[in-house]
Protein backbone atom coordinates (compact mmCIF):
# COMPACT_ATOMS: atom_id res chain seq x y z
CA UNK A 1 0.00 0.00 0.00
CA UNK A 2 1.58 3.53 -1.48
CA UNK A 3 2.71 5.90 2.14
CA UNK A 4 0.26 8.80 2.65
CA UNK A 5 1.88 11.94 1.53
CA UNK A 6 1.00 15.46 1.46
CA UNK A 7 2.06 17.09 -2.19
CA UNK A 8 3.26 20.13 -0.34
CA UNK A 9 5.96 18.42 1.82
CA UNK A 10 7.15 15.88 -0.49
CA UNK A 11 10.54 16.78 -0.65
CA UNK A 12 10.93 16.93 3.30
CA UNK A 13 10.03 12.82 3.62
CA UNK A 14 13.57 10.91 4.45
CA UNK A 15 12.56 7.75 2.36
CA UNK A 16 11.20 10.12 -1.17
CA UNK A 17 12.43 8.94 -4.20
CA UNK A 18 15.48 10.77 -5.35
CA UNK A 19 15.61 12.85 -8.53
CA UNK A 20 17.98 15.25 -9.93
CA UNK A 21 17.07 18.36 -11.77
CA UNK A 22 19.15 20.01 -14.40
CA UNK A 23 18.30 23.05 -15.61
CA UNK A 24 19.73 23.77 -19.69
CA UNK A 25 21.11 26.41 -21.24
CA UNK A 26 24.44 28.45 -22.29
CA UNK A 27 25.80 29.64 -18.57
CA UNK A 28 27.60 32.65 -20.32
CA UNK A 29 24.51 33.57 -21.13
CA UNK A 30 21.96 33.36 -18.10
CA UNK A 31 19.22 35.23 -18.99
CA UNK A 32 18.43 34.75 -22.26
CA UNK A 33 15.72 32.15 -23.33
CA UNK A 34 17.73 29.45 -24.76
CA UNK A 35 18.72 29.57 -20.95
CA UNK A 36 15.25 29.37 -19.18
CA UNK A 37 16.11 26.12 -17.73
CA UNK A 38 18.90 27.53 -15.79
CA UNK A 39 16.65 30.35 -14.57
CA UNK A 40 14.68 27.91 -13.38
CA UNK A 41 16.80 25.84 -11.71
CA UNK A 42 17.95 29.39 -9.80
CA UNK A 43 14.46 29.96 -8.79
CA UNK A 44 14.02 26.55 -7.46
CA UNK A 45 17.29 26.86 -5.25
CA UNK A 46 15.61 29.62 -3.25
CA UNK A 47 11.94 27.60 -3.53
CA UNK A 48 13.89 24.76 -1.72
CA UNK A 49 16.93 26.30 0.36
CA UNK A 50 19.41 24.81 -1.74
CA UNK A 51 22.94 26.34 -1.88
CA UNK A 52 24.52 25.63 -5.37
CA UNK A 53 28.07 24.93 -5.17
CA UNK A 54 30.71 24.63 -8.03
CA UNK A 55 32.11 21.66 -9.07
CA UNK A 56 33.95 20.48 -11.91
CA UNK A 57 30.96 20.14 -14.29
CA UNK A 58 28.71 23.24 -13.37
CA UNK A 59 27.08 24.04 -9.96
CA UNK A 60 24.95 21.96 -7.63
CA UNK A 61 23.16 21.49 -4.29
CA UNK A 62 20.50 19.09 -2.78
CA UNK A 63 17.64 19.67 0.17
CA UNK A 64 18.42 18.62 3.16
CA UNK A 65 16.98 14.89 2.57
CA UNK A 66 18.85 14.03 -0.39
CA UNK A 67 15.43 13.76 -2.16
CA UNK A 68 15.97 16.42 -4.47
CA UNK A 69 19.48 17.48 -6.68
CA UNK A 70 19.86 20.62 -8.54
CA UNK A 71 22.32 21.12 -11.28
CA UNK A 72 23.43 24.07 -14.17
CA UNK A 73 25.96 22.70 -16.37
CA UNK A 74 28.71 24.85 -17.07
CA UNK A 75 29.66 24.01 -20.68
CA UNK A 76 27.12 25.47 -23.89
CA UNK A 77 24.00 23.70 -24.47
CA UNK A 78 25.42 21.93 -27.16
CA UNK A 79 27.54 20.17 -25.54
CA UNK A 80 26.20 19.44 -21.87
CA UNK A 81 25.21 15.97 -21.64
CA UNK A 82 28.35 14.95 -20.25
CA UNK A 83 28.62 17.08 -17.22
CA UNK A 84 24.22 16.11 -17.02
CA UNK A 85 25.12 12.05 -17.52
CA UNK A 86 28.08 12.62 -14.45
CA UNK A 87 26.85 14.49 -11.99
CA UNK A 88 23.56 11.69 -12.37
CA UNK A 89 26.64 8.76 -12.12
CA UNK A 90 28.05 10.95 -8.93
CA UNK A 91 24.33 10.37 -6.82
CA UNK A 92 23.33 7.00 -8.39
CA UNK A 93 20.58 8.79 -9.96
CA UNK A 94 18.81 6.87 -12.80
CA UNK A 95 17.66 8.18 -16.02
CA UNK A 96 13.99 7.55 -14.95
CA UNK A 97 14.60 9.90 -12.24
CA UNK A 98 15.97 13.04 -14.10
CA UNK A 99 14.25 15.69 -14.56
CA UNK A 100 15.52 17.68 -17.52
CA UNK A 101 13.95 21.71 -17.67
CA UNK A 102 14.69 23.36 -21.17
CA UNK A 103 12.95 25.60 -23.86
CA UNK A 104 10.85 24.85 -26.65
CA UNK A 105 10.19 27.01 -29.67
CA UNK A 106 7.04 24.89 -30.47
CA UNK A 107 4.97 26.32 -27.04
CA UNK A 108 4.02 29.72 -26.55
CA UNK A 109 5.54 31.71 -23.84
CA UNK A 110 4.83 31.04 -19.66
CA UNK A 111 3.35 27.60 -21.17
CA UNK A 112 4.77 24.20 -19.68
CA UNK A 113 4.79 20.83 -21.11
CA UNK A 114 5.57 17.69 -19.02
CA UNK A 115 6.03 14.46 -20.81
CA UNK A 116 7.99 11.17 -19.90
CA UNK A 117 10.32 10.21 -22.23
CA UNK A 118 10.29 11.43 -26.18
CA UNK A 119 12.69 12.61 -28.55
CA UNK A 120 14.78 16.02 -28.44
CA UNK A 121 12.83 17.29 -31.00
CA UNK A 122 15.73 18.98 -32.38
CA UNK A 123 16.87 20.56 -29.18
CA UNK A 124 20.76 20.79 -29.46
CA UNK A 125 20.58 20.40 -25.44
CA UNK A 126 18.51 17.35 -25.05
CA UNK A 127 20.32 15.69 -27.67
CA UNK A 128 23.41 16.29 -25.92
CA UNK A 129 21.73 14.30 -22.95
CA UNK A 130 20.31 11.72 -24.75
CA UNK A 131 23.97 11.05 -26.80
CA UNK A 132 25.58 10.83 -23.35
CA UNK A 133 22.93 8.37 -21.72
CA UNK A 134 23.19 6.01 -24.78
CA UNK A 135 19.65 6.65 -25.07
CA UNK A 136 16.80 6.79 -27.48
CA UNK A 137 13.19 8.41 -27.92
CA UNK A 138 12.42 5.06 -26.37
CA UNK A 139 15.27 3.91 -24.52
CA UNK A 140 15.74 4.93 -21.16
CA UNK A 141 13.85 7.68 -20.62
CA UNK A 142 13.78 10.53 -18.58
CA UNK A 143 11.29 13.79 -17.40
CA UNK A 144 11.30 16.41 -19.78
CA UNK A 145 9.64 19.66 -18.67
CA UNK A 146 9.51 22.22 -22.00
CA UNK A 147 9.51 25.92 -21.06
CA UNK A 148 7.74 27.64 -23.76
CA UNK A 149 9.53 30.89 -25.09
CA UNK A 150 7.60 31.09 -28.39
CA UNK A 151 9.14 32.12 -31.78
CA UNK A 152 9.03 35.51 -33.25
CA UNK A 153 6.61 37.01 -30.82
CA UNK A 154 7.76 38.04 -26.62
CA UNK A 155 5.53 37.64 -23.62
CA UNK A 156 3.67 40.33 -23.21
CA UNK A 157 0.96 41.82 -20.39
CA UNK A 158 -2.33 40.28 -20.67
CA UNK A 159 -5.67 40.95 -18.87
CA UNK A 160 -5.33 42.12 -15.22
CA UNK A 161 -1.14 41.61 -15.03
CA UNK A 162 -1.27 38.25 -16.21
CA UNK A 163 1.32 37.12 -18.92
CA UNK A 164 -0.33 36.62 -22.16
CA UNK A 165 -0.04 32.57 -22.70
CA UNK A 166 -1.52 33.03 -26.78
CA UNK A 167 0.42 30.73 -28.83
CA UNK A 168 2.73 33.02 -30.54
CA UNK A 169 4.51 31.18 -32.75
CA UNK A 170 6.22 32.77 -35.82
CA UNK A 171 7.84 30.39 -38.24
CA UNK A 172 9.48 33.41 -40.62
CA UNK A 173 11.61 33.92 -37.59
CA UNK A 174 15.22 32.94 -37.39
CA UNK A 175 15.24 30.42 -34.22
CA UNK A 176 18.81 30.45 -33.15
CA UNK A 177 18.73 34.24 -33.86
CA UNK A 178 15.31 34.19 -31.29
CA UNK A 179 16.82 32.11 -28.47
CA UNK A 180 19.52 33.29 -27.89
CA UNK A 181 17.60 36.85 -27.12
CA UNK A 182 16.60 38.07 -23.88
CA UNK A 183 14.09 37.27 -21.53
CA UNK A 184 11.27 40.15 -20.95
CA UNK A 185 10.81 41.25 -18.50
CA UNK A 186 7.42 39.64 -17.89
CA UNK A 187 9.16 35.84 -17.97
CA UNK A 188 11.07 36.88 -15.59
CA UNK A 189 9.30 37.77 -13.12
CA UNK A 190 6.82 34.98 -14.36
CA UNK A 191 9.74 32.16 -13.81
CA UNK A 192 10.93 33.39 -10.85
CA UNK A 193 10.96 33.91 -7.20
CA UNK A 194 7.48 34.07 -6.03
CA UNK A 195 6.29 33.90 -9.54
CA UNK A 196 3.48 31.67 -10.88
CA UNK A 197 5.31 29.95 -13.62
CA UNK A 198 7.75 29.25 -10.84
CA UNK A 199 4.71 27.54 -8.47
CA UNK A 200 3.84 25.68 -11.33
CA UNK A 201 6.87 24.00 -12.21
CA UNK A 202 6.89 23.28 -8.55
CA UNK A 203 4.25 21.64 -8.52
CA UNK A 204 4.94 19.59 -11.70
CA UNK A 205 8.03 18.36 -9.23
CA UNK A 206 6.01 17.43 -6.76
CA UNK A 207 3.62 15.08 -9.38
CA UNK A 208 6.71 13.39 -10.69
CA UNK A 209 7.71 13.11 -6.97
CA UNK A 210 4.79 11.18 -6.23
CA UNK A 211 4.88 9.41 -8.99
CA UNK A 212 8.18 7.91 -8.56
CA UNK A 213 7.17 7.20 -5.17
CA UNK A 214 3.90 5.29 -6.05
CA UNK A 215 6.24 2.84 -7.97
CA UNK A 216 8.45 2.58 -5.55
CA UNK A 217 5.61 1.27 -3.29
CA UNK A 218 4.50 -1.03 -5.75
Amino acid sequence: MARARTRRSLSTFSDSPRILIAGLGNAPYPSTRHSIGQYIINGLASHYSIHMSSSRGGHQGSNPTGSITLFKSKQLMNVSGPSVVASMRAGQVPPSHLVLIYDSLTHAPCRLAVRFGGSAQGHNGVKSVMASLGASATSKPFWQIRVGVGRGNPAGSGVDGEVSQKRMINKSVDAAEWVLGPLSEEEKRYWGVGGKGLDAVVREIDRIMEKLGEEADG
